[in-house]
This record gives C-alpha cells, structure tokens and sequence, in this order.
C-alpha cells in the first residue's frame, strides 16, 4: 500500500497533470461564460484556442524535456491567459 501511495503522489508531480488539470477548468470556465454571461455563444473554433495551447505544450515536451520553453508554470498561464483573450474577445 505503501508504495502505492509514493507512485501516485510521483504521478501527480507530473506536468502533464497540471496541464490537464488547467485545460480543463478552461473548458468549464468558457462555457459557463457563453452560457450565462456573454451576448452570444462562444464559436466552437475559439473554445478550441485553450486546448490547442496544451497539445502544443505537449509536442514541445515530448521533444525538449528538460528546455526552459517547457516550464509548466509557463504553459498554465499560456492557457488561463488565452481563455481570458478568448472571453474579452467575445465580449465585443
């Protein structure tokens, strides 16, 4: 059981967590936002911005594991800032 716990908490420090963890709350924070407070539905082709940053992420990762360009601290806010640019786009 032990171990068990030591492998899962070694997986949870991954990047690819908290990058996922992000696009996620992505997602739901764009759709609450077309939903309930924007004037018009958010097209389908801007709600794809925040999860094309994080596969982009990914490919970078795959290739240069240990470069300065695939910081995780860098690649969260890449996302949260394009789901922000996403919102005030749309609010115009």
């Amino acid at each position: 059981m032990r171990n068990l716990t030591k492998e899962l908490k070694k997986e949870l420090k991954t990047p690819h967590i908290y990058i996922a963890l992000t696009t996620g709350f992505s997602i739901i924070l764009l759709a609450m936002f077309s939903k309930w407070v924007l004037p018009e539905p958010i097209g389908y082709l801007a709600l794809a911005t925040p999860p094309f940053v994080a596969t982009i992420f990914e490919s970078f990762y795959s290739h240069n594991k240990d470069s300065k360009i695939c910081t995780t601290s860098y690649w969260v806010l890449g996302i949260l800032g394009a789901t922000a640019l996403v919102i005030i786009f749309h609010m115009f």
